[in-house]
């Protein structure tokens, strides 16, 4: 044996050295130092791994903590991450108002941030061009009350034989005509914005020029101002989008998901999501669309969310981390508590005997439970530690740490 051999041995070998040195030089004695029985190990204090098996100490404080449980089918329901999401305003509640004439606007109501109801005024325009309308409307209904008072008199001559059925015929042709220009000009001003109790208005004998030609812009729901792009005496034509409302108490969510869950995506599933501005709330919502393509660059498909947002948290163009919970499915499962990371694997602990644990590299799916799925490394049947498997890592990253180099 040479000398540095020597030298690694254990420190209960190392009281023998000097009869060693002593003794290179006769052969005979080299002889019975090797024929001699070698000490024993020292006893084991800690835990040691042997052929890929990591056995506790009898008397280990970690074996009273620790709890195991069977690898076995479990309904539950498996979580798919979105590659990308995004917070978006809901295009059913989203409205870009813009004058349906063209004309000058003297007064703004809404500013921006500005919360309004259905029917609230953004701004006043005047307008020529509505003003004319409604003086054609005006004329629509005087020229119907006249008629209406020729048709009346034209009833009253041919029951007395006064003038002919011909007579009365061509009146009551001139009062239908009259009432069916009346409609055309009051669908006219619905269509330019106006609404019943300002169209009644115009029944006065007389309006103040002003007023005929003054038209305001309505917010179409309730919602928020969003964007305004009005000023006081700027002159604007329908072309030019004045303000935009948005009702934003339910936004919309697009998720982007691998192609190859494709088939897992429908309508109804709950998605969970979180926005770096607050990392600490989770917000939930359903799937409501699914898209029919894919992506021909990110190989992704599109799926939609809605999600409340009562409190005016989530802001349209917000990234967001989405989560989809799928239906509850029968898979293979072990409790989270399991699973425990060790660099770039994923481990559990298999029960071997009393005191006796493989270490076995797992793979796994994300679920919404405390359950997850075993997708490779563990078969039915299989006892796994759950509460206290940290510390079978702890004992195991401990027996594979260096122990120190040759002296």
């Amino acid at each position: 044996m040479s000398i540095h051999g020597v030298m690694r041995i254990s420190s209960v070998s190392l009281r023998i050295i000097p009869l060693l040195f002593i003794a290179t030089g006769h052969p005979s004695c080299q002889s019975k130092q090797e024929d001699a029985p070698k000490p024993p190990p020292p006893a084991a204090s800690a835990s040691h791994v042997e052929l890929g098996i990591l056995e506790l100490p009898e008397g280990s404080p970690t074996l009273a903590h620790l709890q195991t449980e069977r690898v076995a089918l479990r309904p539950i329901r498996t979580a798919l991450k979105a590659q990308a999401g995004k917070i978006l305003a809901n295009e059913n509640r989203l409205a870009h108002l813009s004058a349906r004439v063209p004309g000058r606007i003297v007064a703004v109501y809404a500013d921006l941030g500005a919360r309004v109801k259905e029917g609230d005024r953004l701004l006043l325009l005047d307008s020529p061009a509505f003003g004319e309308a409604q003086l054609e409307y005006r004329k629509a209904r005087n020229a119907l009350a006249v008629t209406g008072k020729s048709l009346e008199r034209a009833e009253a001559l041919l029951d007395r034989g006064a003038i002919g059925a011909g007579e009365h015929q061509r009146r009551e042709a001139d009062y239908e005509n009259a009432r069916a220009d009346l409609h055309e000009a009051e669908e006219k001003l619905h269509l330019l914005g106006m609404t019943e109790r300002e169209i009644r208005r115009l029944a006065a004998k007389t309006l103040p020029h002003a007023e005929v030609a003054q038209v305001f812009l309505r917010a179409p729901f309730r919602g928020e101002v969003i964007e305004r792009n009005a000023t006081i005496g700027e002159v604007v034509d329908p072309n030019k989008m004045l303000f935009t409302v948005a009702d934003l108490s339910i936004v919309w969510v697009r998720a982007d998901f691998p192609e190859q869950q494709a088939g897992r995506l429908k309508t109804g599933l709950t998605v969970e999501l979180r926005v770096s501005a607050y990392p600490d709330t989770t917000f939930r919502g359903g799937i409501t669309y699914v898209g029919a393509v894919i992506d021909p660059t990110t190989r992704t498909i599109m799926a939609r969310a809605e999600v409340p947002n009562l409190d005016g948290r989530l802001r349209p163009e917000m990234f967001a981390e989405i989560t989809l919970l799928t239906d509850e499915q029968s898979v293979l499962s072990v409790p989270r508590a399991a699973v425990q990371q060790m660099g770039n694997r994923q481990v559990a602990f298999v029960v071997r005997g009393p005191r006796r644990f493989e270490p076995r590299e797992v793979t796994f799916a994300q679920t919404a439970t405390e359950y997850v799925q075993v997708i490779t490394g563990l078969a039915a049947g299989d006892e796994v530690v759950t509460q206290g498997s940290y510390a079978l890592k702890s004992e195991l990253l401990r027996e594979q740490m260096p122990t120190g180099g040759p002296l």
